[in-house]
């Protein structure tokens, strides 16, 4: 499934500036796509538009030639799985429970997820390692755990289109290389990936492509391989950065 975007804005206020400016991006079906830069340059709000969740005014957002705006709440869930950066689940609900919300696309009012989908819940727990919490309520596990709860919902959701906002942002580097390991397992599948970091050698990682932004404008796009280097991202991160050789790719770092 691709996605167009084509002369978007975007403004919270009517007397501030674009949040995003008259940006026009192609996703094809398949593709794992990186938004990177600076805090403030409109990622998270691009994710959050591109999952219908702020009202455009200018330009369009189309899935597979259908414009967002005509697609119902119920359509969309079958499009597309979002992962916010700040979860806001209400803390009474069990792991268990919220994981099976992410069969609520495809279950009739108060049907109950049937026992492959609760095998699902099973599998998407080991493969996460988060067996060990699913009778635990939300409120009681830690940032990083829910976070990978959150994402393990979604990906239950089982979705073409998968948007993630920071996904990483709360977890240590153990779990940041089984949470990114897996979206490029599921990728190959066919999958739709776009997610944002201020990491730029995840994109390296995960082999994707990167739109770079900066004040609401894409000022590059490309592969991450053409992308990730010093004496490109500094225009946007500063001159302090350099690349490492210790990899297999130059990773991104800052001088010292």
């Amino acid at each position: 499934m691709h996605i167009r975007i084509n002369d978007l804005s975007f403004k919270y206020y009517k007397n501030l500036e674009n949040t995003i400016d008259n940006l026009s991006l192609e996703i094809k079906g398949g593709e794992i796509m990186m938004l990177l830069g600076l805090n403030g340059c409109g990622k998270t709000t691009l994710i959050k538009l591109l999952a219908g969740l702020l009202p455009y005014d200018n330009g369009s957002i189309s899935y597979d030639d259908e414009e967002l705006k005509n697609i119902n709440i119920s359509d969309r869930s079958k499009i597309f799985a979002y992962v916010p950066q700040i979860s806001n689940v209400v803390n009474d609900f069990s792991v268990k429970e919220y994981l099976t919300y992410g069969f609520a696309n495809s279950l009739r009012f108060y049907q109950r997820p049937r026992k492959e989908q609760e095998d699902a819940v099973v599998e998407i727990s080991k493969k996460l390692q988060i067996e060990k919490l699913i009778t635990k309520k939300m409120g009681k596990i830690s940032g990083g755990e829910k976070q990978i709860v959150t994402i393990a919902s979604c990906l239950l959701q089982n979705t073409p289109i998968i948007l993630l906002d920071e996904p990483t942002s709360a977890l240590d580097l153990k779990n940041q290389y089984m949470i990114l390991s897996l979206l490029k397992e599921i990728s190959k599948e066919g999958k739709t990936i776009i997610l944002s970091s201020h990491n730029p050698n995840h994109a390296l990682f995960l082999e994707s492509n990167v739109v770079l932004m900066d004040k609401g404008k894409i000022v590059n796009i490309g592969q991450s391989k053409d992308l990730i280097k010093a004496e490109v991202l500094k225009d946007i991160y500063g001159d302090k950065l350099c690349n490492s050789k210790e990899l297999p790719f130059d990773e991104i770092s800052f001088k010292f």
